[in-house]
């Protein structure tokens, strides 16, 4: 087993799991390994993720009465909870701006095209969240097992059973579905936003800066998903 004064060793910036130290987390990278927060019961562990910093879980390491590793559960940030309530409320704020700034037709147009590039930011947002949320995961494993194998040298010799690799479905039929459905559409955006920009409607001056945005979300999901794809292909080829 592994016991609480095993763990609070591989803390090495003690601090608390505020919104502040989050914040200063998610904006400078922080890479160390680990910041922590040490309670009775109970070890707050994390650091930032690389692609979308803010994002990353807080660890938290239960101890039970003897104060061995009872389990782990994972939560959002304080920084990542605040950050996607002002997503939230920054399209609901625009899309009711649109809604009573302009006529019924405009308002309507908008307030679809503001869903979709939201719903395409929460994919892009959620597809790397999850890969990289496996990541600290597996990283944070691997520490735990080492320090048991480090306190049990019978275990030296046994395989990671707990961090077995498995090949990653990526060719399932929903995710196949969904990017035959979304792939298209992402390409149907593509050319409505270049067009905006190369012949905006001069009744519209926003439309310029719109189809910039446009670009830069749908292209960053396209991106995002093929990253995924390419890293996963190789690992199942490393795996095999």
């Amino acid at each position: 087993m592994v016991e609480k004064k095993d763990i609070e060793k591989l803390i090495i910036q003690n601090k608390k799991s505020t919104l502040k130290n989050h914040w200063n987390d998610a904006f400078f990278y922080n890479t160390t390994k680990y910041s922590g927060e040490v309670k009775p019961n109970e070890i707050l562990i994390w650091r930032s993720a690389h692609f979308l910093r803010g994002a990353y879980p807080i660890f938290h390491l239960i101890f039970d009465q003897n104060a061995e590793l009872n389990g782990i559960k994972k939560e959002k940030n304080p920084f990542h909870k605040l950050l996607n309530k002002i997503s939230i409320g920054f399209f609901i704020v625009l899309a009711l701006v649109l809604l009573f700034t302009t006529d019924f037709k405009t308002a309507t147009i908008g307030i679809i095209g503001v869903s979709v590039i939201g719903t395409l930011l929460h994919l892009v947002m959620s597809k790397a969240k999850k890969y990289e949320t496996k990541i600290l995961t597996d990283e944070l494993k691997e520490a735990i097992e080492n320090i048991e194998r480090k306190n049990n040298p019978e275990l030296i010799n046994k395989p990671k059973t707990e961090l077995k690799k498995e090949k990653v479905k990526e060719w399932t039929f929903t995710k196949i579905l969904t990017r035959l459905i979304l792939y298209p559409f992402c390409l149907l955006m593509l050319y409505l936003c270049i067009q905006m920009i190369l012949n905006p409607d001069s009744n519209h001056i926003k439309q310029r800066p719109l189809g910039i945005i446009g670009i830069v979300i749908v292209g960053g999901y396209l991106i995002v998903d093929l990253t995924i794809i390419v890293k996963n292909l190789m690992k199942n080829k490393n795996y095999s």
